[in-house]
């Protein structure tokens, strides 16, 4: 720990503020890479970094900064790399962001009882399987009777929770970064299959042979009797 600490303390004198601030948004979308259960080819890619930094309003290209992460301190390590993406792994990303927050002077606020009532709150509402769930029936051709009433139960009785959820947890934005981002594409999957809907809006609910067999790629005069 004490000579990871120096490392990052060498890291911090060297390259400034901006050290920090790159340091922070690599662990946070190895975070939330990880909080989605997503299968990617490291922690977090270029690409995504440079678009998360410019979301800040950071224009800081950190391809050189990267390369010391990687060369002379050895805290990445590259773990996959083509003509269009080069994705990174952290050596011990836990670790690095321990002393990192403790350096910087947040290493206690993931103690702070709102945060962890929020964290405990956004479990409770299964976020992952919301997530994994909603994608699916954004991409499906057809969905069934079955289909419609769990996405109404998301509708009204999950959604207005991750509502006050959210809006509580953008307080902590830089704490929960992951969580939120997570939370704001459950409601951009739930958007999307919403706008599925139309179509069968005016269909009966109990008709489950009409919706069984609706095809949602086709016009609704395609369906089938």
């Amino acid at each position: 720990m004490d000579a990871l600490k120096s490392i990052l303390l060498d890291i911090i004198q060297r390259y400034g503020q901006k050290a920090v601030i790159i340091l922070k948004t690599a662990i946070n979308i190895a975070k939330s890479n990880r909080l989605k259960g997503l299968e990617t080819p490291g922690d977090f890619d270029y690409k995504s970094l440079v678009e998360a930094l410019a979301a800040s309003g950071i224009t800081y290209n950190p391809s050189l900064f990267l390369r010391a992460l990687e060369r002379e301190y050895n805290l990445i390590e590259t773990s996959y790399k083509s003509s269009t993406q080069r994705w990174y792994v952290f050596k011990d990303l836990e670790a690095i962001e321990k002393i990192l927050n403790m350096i910087t002077g947040s290493e206690y606020l993931d103690e702070d009882p709102e945060i962890i009532m929020i964290k405990i709150q956004i479990k409770s509402i299964r976020p992952r399987f919301w997530l994994n769930k909603l994608r699916y029936l954004s991409v499906k051709d057809r969905l069934t009777k079955t289909d419609l009433k769990i996405f109404e139960d998301f509708a009204f009785r999950v959604l207005p929770k991750l509502i006050r959820i959210l809006r509580k947890a953008e307080e902590y934005e830089e704490q929960l970064y992951a969580e939120i981002n997570m939370m704001k594409e459950i409601i951009s999957l739930a958007q999307s299959v919403s706008e599925r809907l139309d179509i069968v809006i005016n269909m009966p609910l109990d008709d489950e042979n009409s919706i069984n067999t609706l095809n949602l790629k086709e016009a609704p005069e395609k369906l089938r009797p």
